[in-house]
């Protein structure tokens, strides 16, 4: 069983039509609005409790959170802090600084990503979740880049899983080598 797009489209069936259920509550969520503003002011007010001065985030698709107002917020507190934004390199992912000024450009599956070839090293890595179960296990678009950097990664960053409420699942059955997330935070809470 394969994946090999961001699209979610999957060799394995199971998995293919969890995503693409969880795919559709996102994308119709009705108040999302309050939902998404909600969801921003916890990680604001977590993110506020962790002693890190690098971050790295994700440039929203397919009807995931904001963060970039976030994050911006964040870096103007304290000029000692660095965000970045992951870009696809080979088959993993690496993190390429980023300000609200800095120029962007479609990168891997059209996102978009910073216009540099510098990189940096996050301490936390904020991580998009198109579902996570009860043991923060998250489920992406099938690709694994979130995985395979991660494994390739010492020390580990803190990795935490943003989504809404609508994401939860009892369950996704990880893989071997889906990787357990720190934490994870929704509207209604964290897990």
């Amino acid at each position: 069983m394969t994946t090999n797009t961001i699209s979610g489209v999957s060799s394995d069936p199971e998995r293919g039509g969890m995503r693409a259920r969880l795919l559709s509550a996102r994308m119709n969520l009705e108040d999302r609005a309050e939902r998404e503003r909600v969801l921003i002011n916890r990680v604001s007010r977590w993110l506020r409790t962790m002693p890190v001065t690098r971050l790295a985030f994700f440039w929203p698709i397919k009807g995931e959170p904001n963060l970039a107002p976030l994050v911006t917020t964040w870096l103007a507190e304290n000029t000692l802090r660095q965000a970045g934004l992951p870009v696809v390199v080979g088959d993993g992912l690496e993190f390429a600084p980023w300000t609200p000024k800095t120029p962007m450009e479609a990168g891997e599956y059209g996102i978009q990503v910073p216009a540099t070839k510098q990189r940096m090293k996050p301490q936390l890595v904020l991580i998009p979740c198109l579902g996570i179960d009860e043991n923060r296990y998250r489920l992406g678009y099938g690709g694994g880049y979130y995985d395979r950097a991660l494994a390739r990664t010492s020390p580990r960053p803190v990795t935490v899983g943003i989504a809404f409420d609508c994401a939860r699942v009892s369950s996704i059955k990880p893989k071997p080598h889906d990787i357990r997330l720190d934490l994870a935070l929704t509207e209604a809470g964290s897990l």
